[in-house]
């Protein structure tokens, strides 16, 4: 019970070097893979191996600080430098976007990430999976609970007209629809004369449902979007075929 209680305290004192080094570093990998894996599946500009990177660095970091100062100097040295350094990466992920600030949870899970790297670095490795943990749960968690508490989506259909410039405004309109993650089976394509016709099935209820419209209106290859602004609950089926 004792050598367990160990374990849940400062790993420097437990394990001998060099292997306190190469457990923690290892702890810290699996933390910001962890953190880093959700960051992925939801398409986040700090993705798998930014966030892992992030807190490995901010480990090995903070191991050169202690192993520098080794009872000769202020051992929090070098690892202070690292908040001001991710300070700057986490205000490159905060983007002003058509009059709307994103990326600040992104911003902030780089520095709660950035955080966990040094408190494994210093030897807290049960103490940096436990904030990991709170981390995902925070990430996951109060998503799941938005969902819950905010009305329905409310389902509608846009019809766009645009010139198919061989194939390029297809890719075009291709990509904006896979960054606002509607699926293939929401929009289907079809000639009109000399010009293409793309109904898509969205919600016009939430903004960041149909942001997308907006991105859309400004392709020079776009004739004219016309939306349809009658609701149809979520639950409903689109009735859209798959492009």
């Amino acid at each position: 019970m004792n050598q367990l209680w160990l374990l849940l305290g400062d790993l420097h004192n437990v394990v001998p070097h060099p292997w306190v080094g190469m457990v923690l570093i290892l702890c810290s990998i699996l933390c910001g893979m962890a953190i880093g894996l959700e960051r992925e599946v939801k398409n986040k500009p700090a993705g798998l191996k930014t966030v892992t990177l992030i807190s490995v660095g901010s480990t090995v970091f903070t191991l050169a600080s202690l192993l520098v100062a080794a009872g000769r100097g202020d051992p929090g040295r070098i690892a202070a430098q690292i908040i001001p350094g991710i300070g700057f990466l986490g205000a490159g992920a905060i983007l002003r976007e058509r009059g709307t600030v994103i990326g600040l949870t992104t911003g902030a899970t780089v520095w709660m990430v950035a955080a966990i790297g040094m408190v494994i670095g210093e030897g807290y490795a049960v103490a940096g999976i436990v904030l990991t943990a709170v981390v995902l749960l925070m990430l996951v968690g109060v998503r799941f609970l938005e969902h819950q508490l905010r009305h329905p989506c409310q389902m509608t259909t846009a019809r766009v007209i645009f010139r198919p410039d061989s194939g390029k405004s297809f890719l075009h309109l291709l990509r904006l629809l896979d960054e606002a993650a509607i699926p293939d089976r929401a929009w289907k394509i079809f000639m009109r004369g000399d010009l293409e016709v793309m109904d898509i099935s969205y919600c016009h209820y939430h903004r960041e449902h149909r942001n997308f419209l907006l991105q859309l209106s400004e392709l020079p290859e776009i004739v004219e979007i016309e939306a349809d602004r009658s609701a149809k609950r979520k639950d409903e089926p689109a009735n859209h075929e798959s492009g």
